[in-house]
């Protein structure tokens, strides 16, 4: 399976979620593991040396890669080879000079433009990051986030230098109980609502129900989607989630070694019957 950028963070009852993790559970289990195409990755380690090998394809157009990550202390070290032989390469080191910050600098060639640096600050009641792409005409990110563990209220901006706007402005609330999750964010300067809530059905919270609404306020255009996850055993889980346009999505992923699963996924419009149903296949192994 793909894996998330998210970062987890350890937070107690004071110490509320950055805003870029507001609707984080409800986006993951709508959108995680639904892949259309076909996906085999195969990774190995050698001492410090992970490498992973990676074919896709989604019909039309198909993909190889080779990657090595290379990690010493708090950096790390990648180098990626296409079917093209073009090679990519990333540089990342992370650092915390105080208690609560963090710091990381990421350097990529030939494609400098994805170079960024970030810095992130957790504290009592708030929540603070940045981020600042490192080329001629840097992009400015700004997010901040107020309140506890259970209710936080949160802002996010981006400034663009070359235009000297911004291009990004959003706002939300995010409200976190027991066996819930609820967030609510304005998007897109004000232009897009998003709602979502998530129910845990166990304590573990491996079996949850989902629902999000979604409107354009300039269009009135209205979207609805509901999902639900449920474990079927220690080493299999299911997802499936519908949307108002009668698009149904299904997902089937069985583990069968630590970080090595197998995900298969089907898609099925449920208002065009005649049309044949999509389907995905996800292999990862971990040797």
């Amino acid at each position: 399976m793909g894996k998330s950028n998210h970062k987890k963070h350890k937070h107690n009852h004071k110490q509320p979620l950055f805003f870029s993790e507001f609707a984080h559970k409800s986006t993951e289990l709508l959108t995680k593991g639904y892949y259309r195409g076909q996906i085999f990755s195969f990774t190995t380690h050698k001492d410090l040396l992970d490498l992973t090998s990676t074919i896709a394809s989604n019909g039309r157009h198909t993909t190889a890669g080779v990657v090595g990550a290379y990690p010493y202390k708090n950096a790390t070290f990648r180098v990626g080879v296409d079917k093209d032989s073009k090679i990519a390469a990333n540089f990342t080191v992370s650092e915390k000079f105080l208690s609560g910050t963090k710091t990381t600098a990421s350097l990529s060639f030939p494609d400098y433009k994805s170079s960024k640096l970030k810095f992130q600050c957790l504290r009592e009641y708030a929540a603070l990051a940045m981020s600042v792409s490192l080329n001629q005409y840097p992009a400015i990110k700004f997010s901040a986030a107020v309140g506890s563990s259970s209710v936080a209220l949160g802002m996010e901006a981006e400034f663009m230098t070359t235009s000297r706007c911004f291009s990004k402005c959003s706002a939300g609330i995010n409200m976190k109980g027991l066996n819930c999750n609820a967030s609510i964010i304005l998007e897109n300067k004000g232009d897009l609502l998003n709602a979502s809530y998530v129910h845990y059905l166990d304590p573990e919270k491996r079996n949850a129900a989902v629902v999000q609404f979604t409107q354009e306020l300039s269009t009135k255009r209205n979207t609805l989607t509901v999902g639900g996850s449920c474990a079927v055993d220690s080493h299999t889980a299911v997802k499936a989630r519908l949307d108002d346009r009668g698009r149904l999505r299904t997902n089937l992923e069985y583990s069968f070694r630590p970080k090595s699963c197998l995900s298969i996924s089907g898609e099925f419009n449920t208002q065009a019957v005649d049309r044949s149903p999509k389907i995905g296949v996800e292999l990862a192994i971990d040797l």
